[in-house]
């Protein structure tokens, strides 16, 4: 196998990684623009009040990042984003995040990654939260700016404390920049039968 053939299986697997995690960020891009409901029930005078507060309409429009631990038990907290805008190459955008935990905690912690071409302007660790209530959302924002035009991952480390163990927890979320992963030819140059080397 040459090196072109390597190159293009690697950036056909990419293409492919990337789309598979497309829908997910245009469900977060499509929840930038939605109009606030105005029939949105409001809490009831009087009673017990809940344990955890209802989810507000930015609660809904967010989408949760992707975990390892998705599949087996839930982890002692979750995470969701959302994007301000569709990203500009060479121009800052916010990304809302959400931290839910799920279990008493003492301490939530979170630091933050970006793939090579993707700059975190701020927002690169979140402050020390101490004590965050069960349920309830923990705001955090970051600004990041793409330098060129794809699809780039961010990744969050997330360290939670209660008062029986710390786990660690990896969570991470695609951004698409401008045009996105533009097609190259390079695995159709391979097979095309005019580039190989004439036999003698």
């Amino acid at each position: 196998m040459g090196p072109d053939t390597v190159r293009g299986t690697t950036r056909a697997a990419t293409l492919a990684w990337g789309v598979a995690l497309v829908p997910a960020l245009i469900l977060a891009l499509a929840g930038c623009n939605s109009p606030s409901d105005p029939t949105a029930a409001t809490p009831a005078s009087g009673g017990a009040a809940p344990k955890a507060p209802p989810p507000t309409r930015d609660d809904a429009d967010m989408v949760t990042a992707f975990s390892a631990r998705m599949a087996g038990q839930p982890g002692p907290v979750d995470l969701k984003f959302k994007l301000s805008r569709r990203p500009a190459v060479g121009e800052p955008v916010d990304i809302d995040l959400e931290f839910i935990p799920h279990v008493e905690l003492e301490r939530l912690f979170a630091r933050f990654q970006a793939a090579d071409g993707l700059q975190i302007v701020s927002g690169a660790e979140t402050q020390h939260f101490e004590h965050p209530a069960r349920g309830a959302p923990v705001g955090h924002k970051m600004t990041v700016t793409a330098r060129t035009d794809g699809i780039y991952y961010v990744t969050a480390i997330v360290l939670a404390d209660s008062d029986t163990e710390s786990v660690s927890r990896t969570f991470s979320f695609p951004l698409i920049a401008g045009q996105g992963l533009l097609e190259t030819p390079a695995a159709a140059s391979v097979a095309d039968p005019k580039q190989a080397p004439a036999r003698p």
